[in-house]
C-alpha cells in the first residue's frame, strides 16, 4: 500500500487501482494528513486522465473543499497578526513550515494541513512581539512555572500562543532548533534567506525552506507526521531539483550552518522511502564525509521504519523498536544528556503528582481540548 501511495504523491500513479485499494489508499492517507494533497493531485492532473471511482471522488472533493477553507483562513490569519504586530518588528515577520508555503504559494502547500502557524522574529523583537500579541487576544496555554523556564531559557520559540476566541495557535521562533543543544545555527543565515510575499510578510527562499524542512524532520524525536514531512520535502525539492542556483546556496547554507548531515538524511530517505531518483551530482556537493557503517545502518533502521506510512495496513516489522530508538535520539540532539536527565525526572515528577492530585496546576485554565482546533 506505501509503494501506491508514494506513486501518487510522486506523480508516477497508474489507473489500475482495485475497489479495495482504492479504500486502503483513503485510509492510509487520511491517517497521514495526506488525503487532501492526494486528491489535490489525482482531481487537477488532467495529463494522466486517471479513473476515480464516484465514491472515491466525493472523498476527494470534500478533502479539496476542507483544503481550501482551511488556507484561506491561513492566509487571512497571517495577515491579521502581521498587521497586528509589524510595529514591534525591526525587519518583516518570517513565516515558517506549513503557514509558509501556503502563503509562498509553494509545491508543498498543495493539500498541506497543519495545527499552528510558526512564525520567525529576532530574538530582541521577542517581548514586544509578545505584549502585541497578548494585546489582541493570544494567550499561553503553558502555565507550569518549568515549561515557561523551559520554553524562554532553553527552547528556541515562546511557549505557544492561542486565540482565546478564534483557537488559532501561533509559535513564535527566535531560532530553529533549541539553543539549548548547542547547534543552533547563527539565525542570521535564515533570515538573510528570504523572500517577500504578497500577504506582506516572508518566507524562506526554496533552498533555505528545503534545509529548513530537512533540520525539522531529522531534529525531530516523534514521527508521527515523518511519512507527509518525507512528501513535503519531495514536493520542496521539485523546486530546487534543476536550479544550480538554488542547489548551489543549498549546499552553501547548510555548510555554514552545521546541517549537512540532516541534508543528507533528507535525500537519502527520499530516495529510500519515497523512490526518488536522487542524482549522483548532488552526493558529490557534500564537504563532510557521509555516514557509513554502523551509524548509517543504525540511521537506516530507525528512518526506514518511523518514516514509513503510519497505518495498520502498512506492516513494519520492529517499528515501535524503532521509534523509541528515534525518540531517545531526538531528545539526545536537543539537550546535553545532564540536562535530559533533569528535564525527564521533572517530567515524570510532575507526571506523577498530577496522577495523585489532579491537574490542579491547570484546573481554571483553558485547555486545549476545550477551544476548537483551526
Amino acid at each position: 500500500m506505501q509503494k501506491i501511495l508514494t506513486d501518487i504523491l510522486t506523480g508516477n500513479h497508474s489507473d489500475s487501482l482495485s475497489t479495495s485499494e482504492w479504500r486502503d489508499v483513503i485510509l492510509v492517507a487520511r491517517a497521514n494528513s495526506l488525503l487532501p494533497r492526494v486528491a489535490s493531485i489525482l482531481l487537477r492532473d488532467k495529463a494522466k486522465n486517471f479513473h476515480i471511482p464516484s465514491q472515491v471522488h466525493a472523498h476527494f472533493v470534500a478533502s479539496i473543499r476542507h483544503e481550501t477553507l482551511f488556507h484561506n483562513q491561513v492566509k487571512n490569519e497571517v495577515k491579521f497578526v502581521n498587521t497586528k504586530i509589524s510595529e514591534a518588528l525591526n525587519r518583516k515577520l518570517i513565516v515558517l513550515k506549513g503557514a509558509g508555503y501556503v502563503v509562498a504559494d509553494s509545491c508543498a502547500a498543495k493539500g498541506r494541513i497543519f495545527s499552528d502557524i510558526d512564525l520567525l522574529v529576532l530574538k530582541s523583537d521577542i517581548p514586544k512581539v509578545e505584549r502585541a500579541l497578548h494585546l489582541f487576544g493570544f494567550v499561553s496555554d503553558t502555565q507550569s512555572e518549568y515549561d515557561q523556564k523551559y520554553y524562554r531559557e532553553w527552547a528556541h520559540e515562546i511557549p505557544p500562543l492561542r486565540h482565546f476566541q478564534r483557537g488559532t495557535v501561533l509559535d513564535v521562533h527566535h531560532n530553529i532548533i533549541p539553543i539549548v543543544s548547542g547547534r543552533a545555527p547563527d539565525i542570521d543565515l535564515f533570515i538573510s534567506s528570504t523572500r517577500e510575499t504578497e500577504y506582506g510578510v516572508e518566507v524562506l527562499r526554496p533552498a533555505a525552506m528545503f534545509l529548513h524542512s530537512a533540520i525539522h524532520l531529522f531534529f525531530s524525536e516523534e514521527f508521527t507526521n515523518g511519512f507527509r514531512d518525507l512528501s513535503d520535502l519531495s514536493l520542496l525539492l521539485d523546486e530546487i531539483i534543476d536550479d544550480d542556483v538554488e542547489l548551489s546556496y543549498l549546499f552553501s547554507l547548510a555548510g555554514n550552518t552545521g546541517f549537512e548531515n540532516e541534508l543528507f538524511l533528507a535525500f537519502r530517505y527520499l530516495e529510500r522511502v519515497f523512490d526518488r531518483q536522487i542524482p549522483a551530482h548532488i552526493y558529490r556537493r557534500f564537504k563532510q564525509p557521509l555516514p557509513k557503517g554502523i551509524r548509517l545502518g543504525l540511521n537506516d533502521f530507525i528512518f526506514g521504519k518511523v518514516l514509513a506510512a503510519n497505518h495498520r495496513l502498512v506492516d513494519v516489522t520492529f517499528r515501535g523498536l524503532a521509534q523509541w530508538l528515534a525518540f531517545v535520539r531526538g531528545h539526545l540532539l536537543k539537550m546535553p544528556f545532564n540536562i535530559l536527565v533533569k528535564h525527564t525526572a521533572s517530567k515524570l515528577w510532575r507526571s506523577i503528582v498530577k496522577s495523585v492530585t489532579g491537574d490542579v496546576e491547570n484546573r481554571h485554565h483553558v485547555q486545549r481540548k476545550d477551544v476548537k482546533e483551526q
